[in-house]
């Protein structure tokens, strides 16, 4: 065949394995892919190192040629920040300079070899900023190099599966988490702005351990905020962790898919960015 269709592979990378879900010719996925276990990046490695040498080496193996990525990347690899509106910057470069100055001021020097991105302003609210090393964006811009592999797409998995699930958190007055092994990343939203924004890293305990910083991170993203937030705030879950069935704490929702078409739970979701 002259035009054969590129393959697509739903991709996350962690610290400790790497999720690949495909190839899928028709868009969909299926059964929850098995993750490959990762050795621990080297004292002197970044901790993105061991996936992406993991990556490299399966797509080779695979022969899957003119494949196309979507990558999801841990909160490991990624640093937030939640910028206050600066209206008097009116222009897209002077706002690109403002986050790179802000990260810059708190990572220090480091911040120098991070690609920053953030969300699209918004008249008086605070603006979502991430940053993550341009040597991985490098790194997953040469996969190119083995059967014509091309990333089209690379996000956090938080923002993605934020973008999944917003619609459900309306303008409500909301927690948004997204649960991975051994972090978690909290957000809290009100009027459908942003008000805090965190991650944290915890003992894995079988993918439950969010639990134990939960409510340490509610505290302090609510103090920061300055709002009084009600006892029953909601609090919206995504990722890893969630038990089909299971009557959990009041409050709680557990965003999970429905239907045939997307992985209901576990480490697939974070490849597909739910």
């Amino acid at each position: 065949m002259w035009f054969a269709e590129r393959p697509l592979l739903q991709v996350a990378l962690l610290e400790d394995r790497l999720v690949v879900d495909g190839p899928r010719r028709d868009g969909g996925a299926g059964t929850d892919p098995k993750p490959l276990p990762l050795a621990g990046a080297g004292a002197d490695e970044p901790l993105w190192r061991p996936a992406m040498a993991r990556l490299a080496g399966w797509l080779r193996e695979e022969s899957l040629p003119r494949a196309r990525l979507h990558i999801h990347l841990s909160s490991r690899f990624v640093r937030w920040q939640l910028l206050e509106w600066q209206p008097q910057l009116t222009q897209s470069q002077e706002l690109e300079a403002y986050v790179r100055l802000r990260f810059r001021a708190t990572f220090g020097a480091a911040a120098d070899g991070w690609r920053v991105m953030h969300a699209e302003p918004m008249p008086g609210r605070a603006v979502p900023a991430c940053a993550i090393d341009e040597a991985l964006v490098a790194e997953l811009q040469a996969l190119r190099s083995i059967g014509d592999a091309r990333v089209v797409r690379i996000a956090p998995y938080f923002s993605a599966a934020f973008d999944r699930w917003c619609a459900r958190l309306g303008r409500q007055t909301a927690w948004f988490g997204a649960a991975e092994p051994g972090s978690f990343t909290l957000g809290l939203l009100h009027k459908g702005a942003w008000r805090g924004l965190r991650s944290m890293r915890h003992p894995d305990a079988a993918d439950g351990g969010w639990r134990g910083v939960l409510p340490a991170m509610q505290a302090q993203i609510a103090l920061a905020s300055g709002l009084a937030l009600p006892q029953d705030t909601p609090v919206f879950l995504a990722g890893c962790g969630a038990i089909p069935g299971r009557r959990d704490a009041p409050g709680l929702v557990w965003l999970a898919p429905e239907g045939r078409h997307e992985p209901a739970q576990g480490l697939a979701r974070m490849a597909w960015g739910i």
